[in-house]
């Protein structure tokens, strides 16, 4: 055999075991796995001792029920703004009760306008659950809500979200993720 045909039949030996190789370290990512500091609607992220899901995100005017309920809570919103609300399911992943967790989350829009959610986590129809206790390995679905800002159009859609939590994250984890583009329900 040539050295030319040596060393082609060595590169086939070795494509033919990379597939293998990929294949079985995706195997040992945890499922709740991110990529980087990037959250995706819908995949599990974690902040200190919770694995969060934005399930929905969409708008609503101050006139909107849940709008009402909350209005207490947040900062003041004159019309025309209104109200991003987040529907997060969220599981307490420690070894013992927690109160439902807070979550700051910062829209940018396209055209510079910016606001963040006050962390308060309210129930579907806009009761404070500051302080309702999730067992452990147990959930529950959570809304936050960023107050004051315009309705997302196509010229003006949120091009990212920022989402944190005010003390570090536990070990392993990032302290900051980052949404690009999400979809905003009308």
């Amino acid at each position: 055999m040539s050295h030319a045909s040596a060393t082609t039949a060595a590169l086939l030996v070795a494509l033919i075991g990379l597939p293998l190789a990929n294949s079985s370290v995706a195997r040992d990512i945890p499922r709740h796995a991110e990529h980087g500091n990037s959250a995706c609607m819908g995949v599990p992220f974690h902040f200190t001792g919770f694995n969060y899901r934005i399930m929905e995100i969409r708008w609503v005017p101050i006139g909107d029920r849940f709008a009402t309920a909350i209005a207490p809570y947040v900062a003041a919103v004159q019309s025309p703004d209104g109200y991003l609300v987040f529907r997060v399911p969220v599981e307490n992943v420690q070894s013992g009760d927690a109160n439902a967790p807070g979550v700051d989350i910062t829209a940018f829009y396209k055209d510079g306008t910016n606001a963040t959610t006050n962390e308060t986590p309210f129930s579907r129809s806009g009761a404070s659950q500051m302080t309702t206790n999730i067992s452990p390995r147990q959930g529950m679905t959570v809304y936050y809500a960023i107050p004051n800002v315009p309705r997302p159009t196509r010229s003006n859609p949120i091009v990212r979200l920022i989402l944190r939590y005010t003390a570090n994250n536990d070990p392993g984890y990032p302290d900051t993720y980052y949404m690009r583009y999400p979809i905003v329900f009308r």
